[in-house]
């Protein structure tokens, strides 16, 4: 039989639901502090604001853009950040009248748990700051782990979470790469050094700005000189592929070898010596990348040998460490059956037995690396959103966990030759989240 306060418990308990969002990176210097869902991110507090219940909403990490500031320090990059999204952090304020809205500090905003100001700030706009590695929350008897997850992360994580002089290295390239980059953006044609945020892992930022410098921002003379080069070299490969045809007499000799000599004598020569030299570039460089080809298929295999995969090293490998730490906290607390942490900005949900691990996301642009199509051109990152929230709540006494999406196109464009390069390519990335999870039951006697 319950008792009055056992059923009270069970009927809040069914009546709570869970909102969950991370990584928002909201403010920064210069461009970065341009907010390009900020329309989608109100419309989604109002939804909130409008329906009924006993509802919070959870932000889990990385709210605000604060080691992208460099010019101000302590509580006044939050104020400088609200005076620049007023209407914004207003909608937060009649939201927050409503519904209980919670923000825990990620990497990016580890201040918030350094100065309690930062919390009275907040409070008056109806946010509630918990300055602490991970929370907690309670659904119908069974425990919510939620976290950042940049304790996780050895570029990101805090020796002393809380102590203002603990800096990570994602600090310094934070500070020192993507903020300077946010400042020096002064027009549409350099709009894409913005989106630097957005790379992700950040060891890809040199392949990244490499590939936009080619693409974007190569000297106009560097083209025009590469331009006959290149053209070059294709004709030398034909001639190549003709001069062999005729070695083996599939074509009439003088077709290609000393063609132009034969035809217009002494002005021919240098002619046949350019092609010559061009031909000779090409059978080097063809053999040169077969042997590159070779020596990297056979250091995969040395590495997968012991089980270092360098291809996954920066995006499954670090995917890897948090379904451990799930596991690791699965173990340590069995009471919890949802593991829920951001950080990665790559939504995601999976079930282990009978409980969850969800990735939260994120909210800033993504960028997809696309394998070039040709083989000396860089790869292409396109640049998509992936908005969304993840809802968890009680059915029939079961969790059920449910991923809703946002649409939103990107407004900026690749260039030409980007497009090209990347021509027929599927640029969508693989993964896809469930949009329903209903977590089993708990067996008999399980926490």
């Amino acid at each position: 039989m319950w008792s009055a306060a056992g059923f009270l418990w069970y009927c809040f308990a069914m009546s709570k639901e869970y909102f969950l969002i991370s990584d928002l990176h909201i403010g920064g210097d210069g461009a970065l502090d341009a907010c390009e869902f900020e329309t989608e991110l109100m419309d989604f507090l109002r939804m909130l604001e409008e329906q009924a219940g006993d509802r919070e909403l959870i932000i889990a990490g990385d709210f605000l853009g604060l080691w992208e500031m460099t010019t101000l320090s302590g509580p006044d990059k939050l104020h400088a950040i609200i005076a620049s999204h007023f209407e914004l952090f207003r909608q937060f304020q009649r939201t927050g009248s409503k519904i209980a809205i919670t923000v825990i500090p990620g990497n990016h905003d580890h201040e918030l748990a350094t100065d309690p100001e930062f919390g009275n700030i907040l409070h008056a706009y109806n946010i509630h700051l918990e300055p602490r590695e991970y929370i907690t929350r309670t659904l119908a008897g069974r425990t919510l782990w939620i976290e950042h997850g940049q304790q996780r992360d050895a570029s990101n994580r805090f020796d002393i979470f809380g102590n203002a002089a603990c800096k990570p290295f994602g600090y310094y390239v934070t500070t020192n790469i993507i903020s300077s980059a946010g400042q020096r953006v002064r027009n549409r044609h350099e709009k894409w050094l913005k989106d630097i945020e957005s790379v992700y892992p950040t060891e890809h930022i040199p392949h990244w700005l490499l590939s936009n410098y080619f693409y974007r921002e190569m000297s106009i003379y560097i083209r025009a000189l590469g331009l006959p080069l290149l053209l070059l070299f294709c004709a030398s490969a034909v001639m190549v592929v003709g001069a062999l045809l005729e070695v083996f007499g599939v074509v009439s000799p003088g077709r290609f070898l000393s063609s132009f000599s034969r035809s217009l004598g002494v002005l021919g020569y240098p002619l046949d010596l350019l092609f010559i030299i061009g031909g000779a570039a090409f059978i080097t460089i063809l053999l040169s990348i077969f042997l590159l080809m070779l020596l990297r298929h056979d250091l995969r295999n040395v590495l997968l040998r012991y089980n270092v995969d360098v291809s996954r090293a920066l995006s499954e490998k670090k995917n890897e460490e948090y379904i451990s730490a799930a596991e690791q906290v699965f173990r340590e607390h069995p009471e919890v059956a949802v593991f829920i942490f951001g950080h990665s900005h790559i939504p995601e949900v999976k079930t282990l037995g009978e409980r969850a691990i969800i990735n939260t996301g994120s909210w800033v642009k993504r960028l997809t690396r696309i394998p070039s199509r040709f083989l000396l051109l860089p790869d292409v990152y396109w640049p998509s959103y992936h908005l969304g929230f993840f809802r968890i709540v009680l059915e029939e006494g079961r969790i059920a966990i449910y991923h809703h999406a946002i649409d939103k196109s990107d407004s900026q464009s690749l260039s030409l030759l980007q497009k090209l390069a990347i021509f027929g390519r599927d640029t969508q990335p693989p993964e896809r989240v469930s949009e329903r999870l209903l977590l089993p039951a708990p067996e008999a006697g399980a926490p």
